[in-house]
């Protein structure tokens, strides 16, 4: 009996949120494998039956090697390529179970700086020509959190460095526009507020009004993406920009990945979430009739919005006014959460990695 996970695969690309490769060979194949810092931390602390770290072999051959880097660099220190390494190690474990992107997030402390965030998009992607020499580069996607810094190094990475990315940590309309600008491969809508994947007691009571969010930013999407295609032929020249896709993110529920099918040409979905969806008979699930729910804008709202939002991201100053203002200052308030959630988990992945190191003074070097 096909399961809600099959329906889902048959209406939206379905990507993995973890890092975890027993759940791809589980699940799998993906397209995609989506993670952070959160994703990270949790992957790298896990302990087998024996109270042992399960990644201890790669944590020693990580070690060892950003300190060699630390000593050809200035930009970062010994704990930070680490952390870098590790997400892109741990991520490199999952490409047999993908025929897509791997993405690897940017340090958010550097999220307010487009130069910093550019450098840490390159070192990312020679970490992973160190690591895996054969691996195609094209396919490692670069999250990045959207601030206007932020997107603006999209834009340079997209269009001077042919590095591919994803707008992350988005709740608004003017983010969505931005990315689409800069032209990213994806932009991440997060249907959740990240405060609910760390406090129990906590509920989002906006989730329903992101779906419906996610919904309409495809719509944007494809509407830029339909636009630039007739005037390109209008001009009989050929369309080489790379249409944005929205991949939904954030979820907590199995409703809400169910709301998102169709509406959305991609949904990354959490270990939990996939085993619930596996396990779920499609047929007679009580929740059928809102399947696809999040697709219900109508199109005029998304075409009286883009004439606002195309001009919005040509001012910097605008821009930034909009979002702030943004429903009700509610966007720009969940941005700067995450952003603080993400840097809070950075820091711990770097503590452990100095502990690490402290312990096993064989890393030390020079």
């Amino acid at each position: 009996m096909a399961s809600l996970l099959n329906q889902l695969r048959g209406l939206t690309t379905v990507d993995c949120d973890t890092l975890d490769a027993h759940v791809a060979r589980i699940y799998g194949p993906f397209a995609d494998c989506t993670s952070n810092q959160a994703i990270v931390l949790a992957e790298i602390t896990k302990l087998d039956a024996n109270g042992k770290l399960i990644y201890q072999t790669l944590i020693d051959e990580i070690i060892p090697i950003a300190h060699w880097m630390f000593g050809n660099q200035t930009d970062a220190t010994v704990e930070e390529l680490a952390s870098e390494l590790l997400a892109v190690g741990l991520a490199l474990r999952f490409i047999p179970h993908l025929n897509g992107f791997i993405h690897i997030q940017t340090n958010p402390k550097w999220c307010y700086s487009t130069e910093k965030t550019v450098k840490n998009a390159e070192r990312i992607v020679a970490h992973l020509k160190h690591l895996a020499p054969d691996f195609d580069t094209s396919r490692i996607c670069i999250k990045i959190p959207a601030t206007w810094e932020g997107l603006q190094a999209c834009r340079e990475l997209e269009r001077r460095h042919f590095i591919a990315t994803l707008a992350t940590i988005v709740f608004s309309m003017e983010q969505v526009a931005l990315a689409v600008d800069a032209g990213c491969r994806y932009v991440a809508p997060y249907v959740n507020e990240l405060r609910v994947h760390f406090d129990a007691t906590y509920t989002d009571a906006n989730k329903d009004r992101a779906a419906l969010f996610c919904g309409a930013a495809q719509r944007y999407c494809d509407e830029v993406a339909s636009s630039a295609s007739a005037a390109e032929a209008a001009h009989g020249s050929l369309n080489l920009q790379i249409q944005t896709q929205v991949l939904a993110a954030s979820l907590t529920s199995v409703e809400e990945v169910m709301r998102l099918a169709g509406a959305v040409k991609h949904i990354t979905v959490s270990p939990p979430l996939l085993m619930e969806l596996e396990a779920t008979p499609a047929a007679g699930w009580p929740g059928a009739s809102t399947v696809g729910a999040a697709a219900a804008i109508t199109g005029s709202r998304v075409n009286g919005d883009a004439v606002r939002l195309k001009e919005l991201v040509r001012d910097q100053s605008q821009w930034r006014l909009a979002f702030t203002r943004a429903e009700a200052g509610e966007s720009e308030r969940k941005l700067g959460q995450a952003i603080g959630i993400f840097c809070d988990m950075q820091d711990q992945i770097e503590r452990l990695v100095r502990r690490w190191d402290l312990t096993g003074k064989k890393y030390a070097r020079g």
